[in-house]
């Protein structure tokens, strides 16, 4: 669904100036045929948010983060208000305050009261993001796969493809430029514990198509470009198993796996892997061990 603002009350947004560059704007009557204005808009807000594929608002969170990331919502930025922006989108105030309050946790945005308040992109910071869980530097879907004793892989598919809008919006692509996805089925005792599937930006990587996908895909991503990855944002959530998944991991349409969702991070900060992982509920459990601060 487009996510572009386009006719709306031009006094409902005080004090809002989107940036001059890439926005949009005109204005004209709206149905009623009453005179109605539209307020430029950069289109990083024209956001695709896929209903069904998870919660809403870390749909929305991971859109926007990949703009601010991308450059194409800068630093000073001022964010529509939480109204305009959820009836752009189409989804209830309280989503959209929840996908800012996650960017603004993640230190990307900040919000200023008062009549000159709202919600701005941060400048970025010098020095290492602190850590997002405490799973160590591995993560959730390694941690999965030692505590379901994986012991092999197998390469499915590897394919340079158009990037749809969310894998492009994470890895601060433009929508269609190409990324490889890597596709592999991870077995346990010989038979199957989850299907993993990477996407990396094919300009990073040329030419890793080519390669051994046998062995860690990271390792590959390390010695031969320089890009392993070495911090990652990870959300799980069951999801039901869709006919491809029931398949490749024998299990019957629409039982429960666990989705292991993944942005890796090179030493720059630069996002280099989008990752969707399903494993099999019925053959993995997680263990995760914290310490007071």
């Amino acid at each position: 669904m487009s996510a572009a603002l386009d006719v709306v009350q031009a006094d409902r947004l005080p004090g809002w100036r989107a940036p001059a560059a890439d926005t949009r704007a005109g204005n004209g009557l709206d149905d009623s045929g009453q005179i109605a204005y539209s307020v430029a808009v950069p289109a990083a807000f024209d956001l695709v948010i896929e209903r069904g594929s998870g919660p809403l608002h870390l749909a929305i969170a991971e859109q926007l983060a990949g703009a601010i990331r991308s450059g194409r919502l800068a630093a000073g930025t001022r964010l529509p208000p939480e109204r305009e922006l959820a009836r752009s989108i189409g989804v209830s105030r309280m989503t959209v305050r929840q996908a800012l309050g996650g960017l603004e946790r993640d230190g990307l945005v900040r919000r200023v009261v008062g009549r000159s308040g709202g919600t701005f992109v941060r400048e970025p910071e010098a020095g290492p993001e602190p850590d997002r869980h405490t799973t160590g530097s591995a993560g959730i879907s390694a941690e999965l796969r030692r505590q379901g004793l994986a012991d092999g892989a197998e390469v499915v598919s590897v394919e340079v493809t158009p990037s749809r809008r969310r894998v492009a919006a994470v890895l601060g692509l433009e929508p269609g430029e190409p990324v490889v996805v890597v596709v592999r089925l991870r077995l346990a005792s010989g038979k199957p514990l989850a299907v993993e599937r990477s996407s990396l930006p094919a300009k990073l990587f040329p030419d890793i198509e080519d390669m051994d996908f046998g062995g860690s895909l990271y390792d590959l991503m390390g010695e031969g470009y320089g890009l392993r990855p070495v911090r990652a944002v990870e959300q799980l959530e069951v999801v039901p198993a869709r006919a491809s998944d029931a398949r490749s991991l024998g299990v019957r349409a629409g039982a429960p796996l666990l989705l292991v969702e993944r942005i890796g991070y090179a030493a720059d900060g630069t996002p280099v892997e989008f990752a969707r992982d399903r494993f099999r509920s019925d053959r993995t459990h997680l263990v995760i061990e914290t310490t007071g601060t």
